[in-house]
């Protein structure tokens, strides 16, 4: 059975993916903005350039649209961005090149933005596939066509290989922090139950109550299994630790996922609910209470839980709510548990 985990994957996925949207929007936007100012200046000018332009501009408008249906998977737009401008420039010098004249010293320029948005949208090891061979045709187009900018695409070609070392020094440190971050997060985790462990309830808590907006609506739930200690000695240790962690499951599965749950002390578990009303508590102390009275597992007919509630409000600081949540605790198995108070 797996663990249950204070933070929620598919959350996590669906945040990725909503930024991801939001990139490729900011992307389109900015292109529309920056070929309508180009055309707007070639109109005004030489009027050179103007279909190409326009195609652009059009083009742009285009993905704007696109991004905004949501119809179109985000890895087929990846795709169309990392892809496709290559393909526009190589068959844009290869235009010019058949004309006779020079590659304008923009196209220089448009490789350095080709470089960024691969390294920017496709893995570090495909997006240097596919530069390297477009800047070595760019190299030799520029020897053949216009063997007098040598220079300038000697200097292009660096800013694609810098691009491509600061793309690989990024996803380093990237990594790095994600291990670092995982490192941290496992140390917040209770070994056996994957629920939050009494440190990092006590930096929820401190977070939570750093307001005295916020900390007015704080509160905070304490609960045990009754008579754990026969429980432990009906099913024997390794049993038992699993109705440690159904249980966990249990308060996790059935709170909101701004609730922190942690194993608190060997059966007893701390929900800090950071955002309730008193209504609100009160119907999460008897739910707790009711459902576990209900969990099935072998050899046990429900999980009898006694359950302490108190609230910030009732306080003065985390060590007396802590306390106050505790005596009810206790008034609630001295009057026979299986029950809150």
């Amino acid at each position: 059975m797996p663990r249950p985990r204070p933070a929620a994957p598919p959350q996590q996925i669906h945040r990725l993916r909503e930024q991801q949207y939001a990139a490729h929007l900011s992307l389109s936007l900015l292109s529309a903005a920056v070929h309508a100012g180009l055309l707007w200046l070639s109109l005004a000018g030489d009027r050179q350039g103007v279909a190409s332009l326009t195609g652009a501009v059009l083009l742009s408008v285009f993905m704007v649209a696109t991004v905004l249906s949501r119809r179109v998977p985000l890895r087929v737009l990846t795709g169309g961005v990392a892809y496709a401008l290559p393909l526009w420039l190589t068959v844009q010098v290869i235009a010019v090149g058949m004309e006779g004249r020079g590659i304008p010293p923009v196209f220089f320029l448009s490789l350095g933005v080709v470089g960024l948005l691969s390294l920017a949208w496709l893995p570090l090891n495909q997006a240097a596939a596919l530069l390297l061979p477009l800047t070595g045709f760019m190299l030799a187009a520029t020897l053949l066509f216009n063997p007098q900018d040598l220079s300038l695409m000697i200097y292009a070609a660096f800013l694609v290989a810098l691009m491509v070392l600061m793309a690989q020094h990024g996803q380093l440190v990237s990594t790095e922090r994600a291990r670092n971050l995982s490192v941290q997060h496992a140390a917040q985790l209770d070994p056996l139950t994957g629920t939050l462990n009494r440190q990092a309830a006590w930096d929820t808590l401190e977070t939570a109550t750093r307001s005295p907006l916020n900390a007015a609506r704080v509160a905070v739930i304490l609960a045990d299994i009754d008579h754990f200690g026969r429980i432990n000695d009906l099913l024997r240790h390794r049993a038992a630790d699993q109705v440690l962690r159904e249980v966990a499951t249990l308060l996790v599965s059935m709170t909101d996922r701004n609730v922190s749950v942690t194993r608190w002390n060997g059966d007893q578990f701390l929900l800090i609910l950071p955002d309730v009303s008193v209504a609100a508590a009160h119907d999460v102390a008897d739910r707790i209470v009711r459902t576990a009275r209900n969990l099935n597992l072998p050899d046990l007919n429900g999980v009898p839980v006694s359950v302490g509630l108190a609230f910030a409000a009732e306080t003065e600081d985390l060590d007396a709510l802590i306390d106050l949540a505790v005596q009810r605790l206790h008034r609630a198995q001295e009057g026979g548990g299986n029950r809150w108070a």
